[in-house]
């Protein structure tokens, strides 16, 4: 079933319409007022497909009996939580490490081959415990491997987290645009969680347009709010897409409710309430609220039951950044645990507990077009998706959803199963699955857990680990039929791989950690594997810097590590990263330096090969027991030869050729 077509008000006409509407919708007649919640709950996750709401009542119920069970003594769940060209010079220069080409991801960081776009923190002088975010512009001069800062622009807002960022090119590249997009932090101030969760203002999305078509002259242009707290973000082209989590507050009710009067004014106010009160808003300039989402953008369980209650809306917003307006919303009820974002897609992986000891994974579909979004189909598979980086463990390729899960056993070990699953009828439905019994070798060893995957085109690369790195190459060209085609073990563990192409070689570039003498943490491990003979993976070189403690912002986050592919007669790949470089002292780890850290991959000798070039140091020891600063953002700008490092307020640059090692 299709929602009805959207129309998208303008502010004045909304604002009538809202205010026709009244403040709490009509009420229901008066009827005898029940305030006892105990047999509410919140509404189990389907395998059916769903349906968009056929009325706003059916949707309205289901949120209302989420505000008793706010109110009631029964716990509320808590929703868990490529280089582009370069107009302005012949030289090739790096941009945000991408999962899905196409698909653009927000960073601390973001360069355009003209200007280096920065946000950090800073503490604000005259109130104490308070930070401010700043964005900081420089602009590059590769050819003397140089800069000069522009402007440092303070983002509004105190109350907001750290701002990630996406630029907006004009047609020669130059960046006109920085959309920042963080989440206000106001609805969370509060020293009653109950009270908070019930009345105070909502937490809300906030993405603010920042002008830097003059960047000496930074302005903000536009702001939007969205109720509820930011989940997961991607821009394609200059459509931005936000996945948020909205939560009904109704101001109004008493809390604590200690008498029957009380609790039935409280009925009272929630049996009234109607979709201006308990869907999500949007606020465009710091202006009045308008509707963000209507019941008829929501997609519910057909069969859901009169003492069901959704006590949180999952809410997909699409943002034409050209226009500056909403130009889509689809909602559901459901916690999350990952979402994957293709060119065509949006999969929203949340959890499911049926009572019998076992977790399940609940996927839903939405897919993507010029006219907007629209649910496609709900899935059910066992095991969880992972906390960290749960998008690299889905993939969509040629129609077809391929996802990594875990599902423990209490009877074993965890069992980590490869899915295929096909969109059939609002269905996703499972159309192979490794291990299965043709094919019973597990994915990994008892005890181990995953700890990287990537799906590049007809291959998924996964990597599991306890004490030794077990390499496995997937086999995908037959969507019904994956096997393991080939493994390989080191010692170690990866946390990010990312592949590579030299001449005819097919390779992975692996970040992790090197395995000790003690069997604990050895360095960090930086690792080049060839893949070409998908039965017979090969490790073809590695470079470990320090001793147990090392640590990079790459090894959780895929954007610390930059790549530069340069053209030529050779194929070679640049990589940059930070690193904190800690060293064994007797019995002791002693922390050395820190620095950005680059090395190059090539097939300058006839094979793959990977160097290391050298280092851009930031900090060094001073003396024992030191320990290196916390800065936000670190990351590697490389423009040709011009390596630029940005560490927190401060840029540091080197030619290529002046890196040496340390």
């Amino acid at each position: 079933m299709n929602k009805p077509m959207r129309t998208v008000l303008g502010p004045l006409t909304l604002a009538i319409a809202l205010a026709a509407c009244g403040g709490g919708g009509d009420p229901e007649p008066e009827a005898p007022l029940n305030t006892d919640y105990s047999n509410l709950k919140v509404a189990a996750s389907r395998e059916g497909a769903l349906v968009y709401a056929k009325s706003p009542e059916a949707l309205l119920n289901p949120l209302r009996n989420g505000v008793r069970l706010s109110l009631s003594a029964a716990p509320v769940p808590a929703i868990a939580g490529v280089n582009v060209p370069n107009t302005a010079s012949q030289a090739p220069h790096s941009a945000t490490t991408l999962q899905v080409e196409g698909v653009d991801e927000p960073d601390l960081v973001k360069y355009d081959g003209r200007h280096i776009y920065s946000v950090r923190p800073e503490v604000v002088p005259t109130k104490p415990g308070m930070t401010r975010n700043v964005l900081k512009i420089a602009k590059t001069n590769p050819a003397s491997a140089t800069l000069e800062v522009t402007s440092e622009f303070e983002i509004a807002g105190l109350l907001s987290t750290l701002p990630i960022i996406y630029s907006l090119p004009a047609a020669d590249g130059a960046t006109q645009f920085i959309a920042a997009v963080s989440q206000d932090l106001g609805g969370w101030l509060s020293a009653t969680p109950q009270a908070a969760a019930l009345v105070v203002q909502p937490d809300r999305t906030k993405v603010q347009l920042l002008d830097v078509r003059d960047p000496y002259n930074v302005s903000q242009a536009w702001q939007i709010e969205l109720d509820g707290w930011l989940r997961a973000t991607r821009k394609i082209d200059n459509m931005l897409y936000i996945v948020h989590s909205y939560r009904p507050r109704l101001p109004g009710i008493e809390w604590p409710a200690d008498s029957q009067e009380k609790k039935e004014s409280n009925e009272r106010r929630i049996r009234n309430a109607g979709a201006p009160e308990l869907m999500p808003k949007l606020r465009v300039n710091g202006g009045a609220a308008q509707q963000l989402a209507t019941p008829g953008d929501c997609v519910v369980a057909a069969d859901l039951a009169s003492n069901e209650a959704y006590t949180d809306l999952l809410v997909l917003t699409s943002i034409d950044l050209d226009a500056r307006a909403v130009r889509d919303v689809e909602c559901l009820s459901t916690n999350v645990n990952g979402v994957y974002v293709s060119r065509d897609s949006v999969y929203v992986g949340g959890e499911a507990f049926p009572g019998t000891g076992a977790v399940f994974t609940v996927l839903y579909k939405f897919g993507l077009s010029a006219t907007g979004m629209s649910y496609r189909a709900t899935g059910v598979i066992g095991g969880r998706l992972p906390w960290m980086n749960a998008s690299h463990f889905m993939d969509e390729h040629e129609g077809l959803l391929r996802i990594l899960t875990t599902e423990q056993s209490v009877a074993g070990p965890a069992i980590h199963r490869l899915s295929i699953l096909k969109e059939a009828e609002q269905r996703l439905e499972r159309i192979a699955m490794l291990p299965n019994p043709e094919r019973p070798a597990p994915i990994g060893k008892p005890a181990d857990e995953v700890q990287a995957v990537r799906f590049i085109g007809e291959r998924a690369y996964v990597v599991t680990a306890r004490t030794v790195d077990p390499l496995y190459v997937i086999d995908l060209s037959d969507p019904a039929a994956p096997f393991i085609a080939g493994s390989l073990e080191v010692p170690g563990a990866a946390a990010q791989l990312q592949p590579l192409k030299v001449g005819d070689s097919d390779l992975l570039l692996s970040l992790g950690w090197r395995l000790g003498d003690d069997g604990g943490q050895g360095g960090l491990k930086v690792e080049l594997f060839d893949v070409s003979d998908i039965a017979l993976p090969r490790s073809v070189g590695m470079h470990v810097f320090g001793t147990g403690g090392a640590a990079s912002e790459a090894l959780n986050d895929p954007h610390a590590l930059t790549l530069l592919s340069l053209p030529g007669e050779t194929t070679r790949h640049r990589i940059g990263l930070p690193i904190d470089v800690f060293a064994r002292d007797g019995q002791q780890l002693r922390w050395q330096y820190s620095g950005f850290h680059f090395l190059e991959v090539s097939d300058a000798g006839g094979s793959p090969e990977l160097r290391l070039q050298g280092v851009l140091k930031t900090e060094e020891s001073s003396a024992p027991g030191t320990y290196p600063s916390y800065v936000v953002p670190r990351r590697v700008v490389m423009h040709g030869d011009a390596m630029y490092g940005v560490h927190g307020g401060v840029y540091i640059s080197s030619f290529w050729d002046h890196l040496r090692p340390n």
